[in-house]
């Protein structure tokens, strides 16, 4: 029999309170989490574990949550399969329009809503998740 692993996200959150926001919200979907604070621990820490999903904020100093996306999708392997799922609380068809076209596959507006936000990360690591990037 195969053993079954916990899946595991990747935080990139700036916000201390945002952070554990979601970190408590993947607690209640059974997945287990590493925070990042900013672009570019994020992905140091993508290139040294495994993840099954990224909850990726846009606005951060230094290198926002586009770039990293670019970034990550630009690394190859695993970097361009990832489902990455944009949290911001700019809200605008442009805003939303930009996180695809960096890459990622889901936007979730802040505040979070507790039951998309499970939804949308349970499927985006089953699988589940229209993607809409280009």
């Amino acid at each position: 029999m195969a053993e079954e692993t916990t899946p595991r996200a990747l935080i990139v959150e700036d916000n201390d309170v945002n952070r554990m926001v979601a970190r408590q919200m993947l607690k209640r979907a059974s997945v287990d989490a590493d925070e990042a604070r900013g672009g570019q621990e994020a992905i140091d820490l993508f290139g040294q574990n495994t993840y099954h999903v990224i909850l990726m904020d846009v606005q951060m100093p230094g290198m926002d949550g586009l770039e990293t996306t670019r970034a990550i999708r630009q690394s190859g392997g695993a970097g361009a399969e990832i489902p990455i799922i944009a949290m911001t609380a700019y809200s605008s068809e442009e805003d939303e329009e930009a996180c695809y076209a960096a890459g990622m596959d889901a936007y979730l507006s802040k505040p979070l809503n507790m039951q998309r936000f499970v939804d949308t990360v349970v499927a985006a690591i089953e699988g589940r998740l229209e993607a809409k990037r280009p």
